[in-house]
């Protein structure tokens, strides 16, 4: 069974590709049955609902919600990463501030001196 939704408001209201004009029942679009955007007019009082989403709608949204933590766990580790190596740079040895602007991609040959090496890995991993 899908959801239906009853506009309670005054205003038209779009959800995706189907337009509930005021007082009227329609069926949510699939790919919108999940939307939090849904919960928020039925708690403002805007709409109703009733029905639940599809199987197979609600197995996707958990997938991309798996999906989008994993995600923001990967991108949290990797800044943890760049801001301890950040952080390691101040007591790091020439060799290791050459080892770690290899990694990043700078070639040492083409900085000036150390100093320029260090603050052009400083900025690589300010980024």
């Amino acid at each position: 069974m899908a959801i239906k939704m009853t506009n309670l408001s005054e205003k038209v209201i779009g959800v995706g590709e189907a337009t509930v004009l005021p007082g009227e029942t329609k069926e949510v679009p699939r790919a919108f049955e999940t939307s939090p955007i849904l919960e928020v007019y039925k708690n403002m009082g805007l709409v109703s609902l009733s029905g639940k989403p599809t199987a197979a709608t609600k197995a996707v949204a958990e997938k991309k919600a798996e999906e989008d933590k994993a995600k923001a766990e990967a991108e949290a580790k990797a800044a943890a990463e760049k801001k301890a190596k950040l952080d390691s740079l101040k007591d790091a040895s020439d060799e290791d501030v050459a080892a770690l602007a290899q990694e990043l991609g700078i070639n040492p040959a083409e900085c000036k001196d150390l100093a320029d090496v260090r603050k052009k890995v400083k900025a690589a991993l300010s980024k």
